[in-house]
């Protein structure tokens, strides 16, 4: 399904419209934010915003690194960001059409794991999917040395490729290690 970024508004946006209705109102505005999880380049971010000493709403958010132009340099601020959007959301500020609840900062996200082929088919891929180049050069590398690819290949992340790539091309033994479980 096709979407314009443009129809989604912006954290910085509905964050303004929040403080000014908060001021507007005479309460005291808080936005607290914290880094949750942080492990293998992947963060988690929460974010609660108060009125005064009242937490009307919370939101959560997951980034991780290099995935996508902003994720490149900014990862950790992008899951931020990405956090207070949810919460002000949550708290009612998510814009003029209930049907873009997600901010644009979501929707690049979404844009990121997306793809349109020109016949109109949309593939969704997970965020650390291998992209394909990744893939056409680590089943290169496997055709030159003769092997075969390995039957969890669709499974594997783009950490796990590249570092199979990188074994490939040292001449090491491939040793391709098992996503780690999820701490929560």
């Amino acid at each position: 399904m096709a979407f314009n970024l443009e129809d989604y508004e912006p954290v910085a946006q509905r964050l303004d419209r929040w403080l000014k209705d908060c001021h507007v109102r005479g309460v005291q505005p808080k936005v607290i934010t914290d880094l949750v999880h942080y492990l293998n380049d992947k963060c988690v971010f929460s974010a609660s915003l108060y009125e005064g000493d009242t937490l009307i709403s919370t939101g959560w958010a997951e980034e991780i690194r290099g995935d996508g132009h902003i994720n490149k340099a900014s990862h950790l601020e992008n899951c931020e960001t990405g956090s207070v959007g949810r919460a002000l959301a949550n708290a009612g500020y998510a814009g003029s059409d209930l049907n873009k609840r997600p901010s644009r900062e979501e929707m690049t996200k979404v844009q990121r794991v997306t793809t349109q082929s020109a016949d109109g088919v949309i593939t969704e891929r997970p965020a650390n999917a291998p992209s394909d180049k990744q893939v056409w050069l680590y089943k290169k590398l496997l055709k030159e040395a003769g092997k075969l690819p390995p039957l969890d290949l669709p499974s594997m992340d783009k950490f796990q490729v590249s570092k199979a790539i990188e074994a490939l091309k040292n001449n090491e033994p491939e040793e391709v290690p098992l996503p780690e479980e999820e701490p929560f």
